[in-house]
């Protein structure tokens, strides 16, 4: 009797555990389910980021190149193209500075004449600026005047006070600058339509950027400047990690903007001139390794590098006027994703926890449904 007691309570046992398994095995089998359709989530939500990003700063550059631009269609049918001395240019000067005023990321706004006449105007709103120019303190306004004649030309400076009234004029020195030799000149009057120029240094400042340029028919171009520190600020205000990466390029790797803009140029070896970086220039293994596979990439990939996963996306920027320029966002996976990784892990444990605790209830009814099979018989 012992025995059958014993062999009872051994299958009763058996019983149990086989009506616990399949319990186990069913939240075992949930919680996993919930953990891949996480991941699978995780995985779009990360896409759409990415998008989101790019999309962003393509608003960003728009909204930077785009109302400049207009200012600059709405001056080529001003008659300030037909003026011929600089009597009549200063005229202009308020819708100039209007320009400027309303477009704080410009450096300046100029015209060039086919016959090498120029008229530039440049806010002083720093100590810097006005150190630079040797302006006088009250001054709020530079412009730079280049009149020709067939026998002479005459550079002048001209200092403004904050209402466009002249409070110094100097005669400039002859640096030989002629407008219709710069590359803005150039490449707005040969395609006769509105462009972006690729990053070059500035004649007056020495400073690096883009020129916004458009061409009045045959009888001028006009022009205003951006410089790759404006362009940077813009594309460090998108970034959304610590540790992320954003670049805007050329397609022969060329950096117009990178969050860190002390880091753009170089001197080019057995020269003192400075020239903008490539990507792969910039002191980052990372951005060195991504140039290995070349700059015209559109893709978005994963490499691992430096102890840790980076989600990489490269994409082109299409803005009107513009040379081929693309954008690279690089985000450390786990900063990217580490909120919707933290909800997941948390989401695993849970369906775990909620798991075990059915077990106890499952052996109690489980003895439950046994002992009633016991007094039956």
């Amino acid at each position: 009797m012992p025995d059958t007691k014993r062999t009872a309570r051994s299958r009763h046992s058996i019983f149990l555990l086989l009506g616990m398994l399949p319990m186990l095995l069913l939240g075992i089998s949930l919680s996993l389910f919930h953990y891949q359709q996480l991941d699978k989530l995780i995985r779009t939500d990360g896409d759409a980021l990415f998008q989101r990003i790019v999309d962003q700063v393509s608003g960003e550059l728009e909204n930077i190149y785009h109302p400049p631009m207009q200012a600059l269609n709405i001056m080529a049918l001003s008659k300030l193209v037909t003026t011929t001395n600089l009597s009549e240019r200063l005229d202009y000067l308020p819708m100039m500075a209007q320009v400027l005023s309303d477009n704080v990321q410009l450096n300046s706004v100029y015209i060039g004449w086919q016959g090498g006449d120029y008229l530039m105007l440049r806010p002083l709103g720093n100590r810097l600026s006005l150190q630079r120019f040797s302006a006088p303190r009250q001054a709020r306004w530079m412009a730079w005047h280049i009149g020709s004649s067939a026998a002479t030309r005459q550079n002048s400076y001209l200092f403004l006070n904050e209402n466009l009234q002249i409070i110094e004029a100097r005669m400039a020195p002859d640096e030989g600058y002629d407008p219709r030799e710069r590359p803005w000149y150039a490449a707005a009057s040969a395609a006769n339509q509105r462009l972006i120029t690729t990053p070059y240094l500035f004649f007056s400042t020495r400073e690096f950027g883009t020129t916004l340029a458009r061409a009045s028919n045959d009888l001028a171009v006009l022009g205003a400047d951006l410089t790759l520190d404006r362009l940077s600020e813009a594309l460090r205000q998108q970034r959304m990690t610590p540790s992320s990466e954003l670049i805007l390029y050329t397609s022969d790797g060329v950096v117009v903007a990178y969050q860190d803009p002390n880091r753009l140029l170089h001197t080019t070896q057995g020269s003192n001139s400075l020239e903008p970086r490539r990507f792969n220039e910039l002191g980052s293994t990372l951005l060195a390794t991504l140039a290995q596979d070349g700059y015209e990439q559109e893709r978005q990939t994963i490499k691992e590098l430096e102890g840790q996963r980076w989600v990489i996306q490269q994409q082109r920027i299409n803005i009107l006027g513009t040379p081929d320029v693309y954008l690279a966002v690089l985000i450390p996976e786990a900063e990217l994703l580490s909120e919707a990784y933290r909800l997941r892990t948390l989401g695993l444990w849970l369906s775990l926890a909620i798991s075990l605790l059915l077990l106890p209830l499952s052996w109690l009814l489980w003895r439950r449904l046994l002992g009633l099979q016991q007094a039956d018989r």
